[in-house]
């Protein structure tokens, strides 16, 4: 290897290669750029149509009915940033920084996901502008900007040497996945800001009254029946699944195992739609049996099904946890005379506490964010959480009304989704604080 180091020849061909590489991560530039000429987005109002560069994103508007609609803030944003991020890769290239330069020509791919999706941001404007029908459509100059761009950051790592090839391509996907949730939470952001300010955030997350019609937008009763289903379906799964996790890890014969471990997998391949048919057709009736005074379909119905959709995630999590401790912690608890189910919760399980905090973590993502099944057994009434009576979480809330809402409403309906997010996103923060302590195989957390 040394002396292919020191062939001049084969340093003379890295070298033509590098450049060959770099020459066309720049023409692959220049035609990135060159889209900016092209047109990017039409907008159909009432078969008229406004058809925009990329370019006149910063200064283009639409007069509607006499109204004037630029595009959003956000789409100007990522419009500025697409040519910066790709000419500063282009400069880093030339300066032999390859790393930095494809990180750039990454960022820089995502600017024009960030234009399109503040576009779609438009419907309700045009909505109270009296349009009643729009239609967006996207021209290929989009397609080519990406392509060229992801091509231009493979290429720019590619320059460092042929075996340079697969950590660029991980590099460049790397990249994409720290952008999108970027992105995701820009839009987020951005959707759900406006409704808030004009709101109040006070009013929106203290009021106790949903009624778009009135302009009535509190979502207290809400974001309790949320937290309180969570917190239900909390207080039921883990026992059970912790329960079967130990059983599975610890007690069950292989055989039987073999059996459970399978049908726990499936529980987490059923579609939601199934469970929310099996809450509707065996848990609401039984609640109306057991309790005549309610209807059935209430927060109690809902408290159980999702205690149903967490059990797979805490069992094969807990499960993983429990395997990974050391063997040696439970031939030491026995050789001092402690019995095995006292090894187990004495030793076992306190080792293993960090996996099976995780797991628990995961449960509440899954509980929060539940919405088709809980729509259907939930009974979706904006009222004081109460467990024989009907209720409404936040996503049941969202897609109930997205798709007649407009205006203020719509906007709403946004915030609602940013707020959820934000839980979401604390949710996993602490999921990955605890999952760095997790077990060590010599024992020490």
């Amino acid at each position: 290897m040394d002396a292919q180091m020191n062939n001049p020849l084969a340093q003379r061909k890295r070298r033509r290669k590098s450049l060959v590489m770099t020459v066309l991560a720049l023409v692959l530039t220049a035609a990135a750029l060159s889209c900016l000429l092209m047109p990017f987005v039409t907008f159909t109002l009432n078969k008229t149509s406004y058809t925009f560069q990329l370019w006149q994103v910063l200064t283009g508007y639409m007069n509607v009915r006499d109204t004037l609609i630029s595009l959003p803030l956000t789409a100007k944003a990522g419009t500025v940033l697409l040519p910066l991020l790709a000419l500063a890769g282009g400069v880093l290239t030339l300066l032999k920084k390859h790393t930095a330069s494809a990180v750039c020509y990454a960022l820089s791919a995502l600017c024009p996901l960030v234009v399109m999706m503040a576009a779609n941001t438009l419907s309700p404007q045009f909505i109270d502008a009296g349009i009643s029908t729009v239609s967006v459509a996207y021209h290929t100059g989009l397609l080519v900007m990406l392509a060229a761009l992801l091509l231009a950051a493979v290429l720019a790592m590619w320059a460092k040497g042929g075996e340079k090839l697969a950590e660029s391509i991980f590099l460049v996907f790397a990249c994409l996945s720290v952008g999108s949730v970027v992105i995701i939470t820009v839009y987020m952001i951005a959707a759900g800001a406006p409704a808030l300010s004009e709101i109040g955030l006070g009013n929106f997350l203290f009021g106790t009254e949903w009624v778009p019609s009135d302009g009535k937008y509190g979502i207290a009763y809400m974001i309790l029946s949320s937290i309180v289903g969570m917190l239900g379906a909390i207080l039921i799964g883990v026992p059970i699944g912790l329960l079967t996790a130990v059983f599975l890890a610890e007690l069950a014969p292989r055989r039987l195992a073999g059996i459970v471990r399978p049908a726990v997998e499936l529980l987490a391949g059923i579609p939601s739609v199934i469970y929310g048919f099996f809450g509707m057709m065996i848990i609401v009736p039984a609640i109306r049996r057991v309790f005549p005074s309610s209807f059935g379909d209430s927060l109690l119905a809902m408290v159980l099904i999702l205690a149903i959709m967490v059990l797979p995630t805490i069992i094969s999590v807990s499960e993983t946890a429990l395997r990974a401790v050391p063997g040696a912690y439970r031939e030491a608890s026995l050789a001092l005379g402690n019995t095995r189910v006292g090894t187990i919760f004495g030793v076992t399980v306190p080792a293993a506490k960090s996996g099976i905090l995780a797991g628990v973590i995961l449960g509440v993502g899954r509980a929060i964010g539940e919405t088709m099944a809980v729509v259907m057994v939930c009974g979706n009434v904006v009222q004081f959480p109460q467990l024989l009576n009907s209720v409404r979480p936040l996503t049941s809330g969202v897609v109930l009304e997205m798709s007649y809402s407009y205006g203020l409403h719509r906007q709403a309906l946004f915030s609602i989704g940013l707020i959820l997010f934000i839980f979401i996103m604390i949710v996993n923060i602490a999921f990955t604080i605890i999952s760095r302590r997790g077990v060590q195989i010599s024992g020490k957390e």
